[in-house]
């Protein structure tokens, strides 16, 4: 007995391949044209046939189907081989995410900067001076929140006594008697007592008595006696000035009167009528001026 070999699905192919056969074939072994014997044997030939036919098939088709997975097999090793390949600008994009991920953002605070005013002591403090006189009002006085203000454009008939700083810009008719600092920027008729005393072109006809430094800037006009501790100048003043400290007179300045100082400096330009006397000094300058010119050499 013939065994067939294949799947279930390879016989049900056999079957219809007997099922199909021609009617013309089916005639020539239908039971009038031949014996009982020959049409069994004739079936089982043409059984025969079919089913080698149809294990030829499935052969072919097992065949494929292992040629199939072998080629998958392959492929499969070989996506799994084959390393990853890295172009030029892949490799950039990766470095600088790698860069953006790793840097943190940065929030700098804008400083203001610091202004660092060197000294030199071969400057004349008489540039120095003129350098400060030209400055900023604010930066001058450095005036406190404990401050009177007298605008421009007013008017004030009478005595002030402040307790505190002054900065004026108006007129006053009158004496002024203050604590802290005064600024002067407009006309003043009387006397002034203050502590420090500023004029940014001011006015000024009576007599300034400062316990604190005084500075009178350019286009400044004082009619009057002037005393201070310290007293730098680079306007005109017509009167005495009497400084227990140092006096510095800048190039604009026009003084006319008498000066009493520690010490006075004078830069190239300033115009001076008057005496200058250093009666605060620590020199005694008789000492150098005896009965003979012996008396010259100190050390005896």
């Amino acid at each position: 007995m013939v065994r067939m070999k294949g799947s279930k699905q390879n016989f049900a192919q056999a079957v219809d391949n007997i099922s199909a056969v021609d009617e013309d074939d089916l005639l020539d072994i239908s039971p009038e044209n031949v014996s009982g014997d020959q049409l069994k044997k004739r079936i089982d030939e043409e059984l025969d046939e079919v089913i080698e036919e149809a294990e030829e098939e499935a052969e072919k088709a097992s065949e494929n189907m292992s040629e199939l997975k072998i080629d998958e097999a392959k492929d499969e090793d070989k996506s799994e081989a084959e390393p990853e390949v890295k172009t030029e600008d892949t490799e950039k994009t990766e470095a600088t995410e790698e860069k953006v991920e790793e840097k943190p953002v940065e929030i700098k605070e804008e400083k203001p900067e610091k202004t660092v005013k060197s000294k030199k002591g071969n400057k004349k403090m008489g540039n120095a001076l003129e350098r400060e006189l030209t400055n900023s009002e604010e930066e001058l006085t450095g005036m406190s929140e404990n401050t009177t203000y007298i605008t421009k454009g007013t008017t004030i008939t009478g005595d002030l006594d402040v307790d505190g700083d002054v900065e004026m810009l108006g007129r006053v008719e009158g004496n002024i008697k203050c604590t802290g600092k005064l600024v002067v920027g407009g006309v003043v008729t009387g006397n002034i007592e203050t502590g420090d005393f500023y004029a940014e072109s001011a006015h000024v006809e009576g007599e300034i008595l400062s316990g604190g430094i005084l500075r009178v800037g350019a286009g400044s006009v004082i009619v009057g006696n002037v005393s201070a501790m310290d007293a730098m100048i680079s306007g005109a003043i017509k009167g005495d000035i009497d400084v227990k400290g140092d006096v510095e007179i800048g190039s604009t300045a026009v003084i006319v009167g008498d000066i009493k100082s520690k010490s006075v400096q004078v830069s190239n330009g300033a115009v001076i009528e008057g005496m200058c006397k250093q009666v605060y000094a620590s020199v005694d300058v008789n000492q150098y001026f005896g009965e003979g010119i012996q008396d010259l050499d100190i050390n005896k």
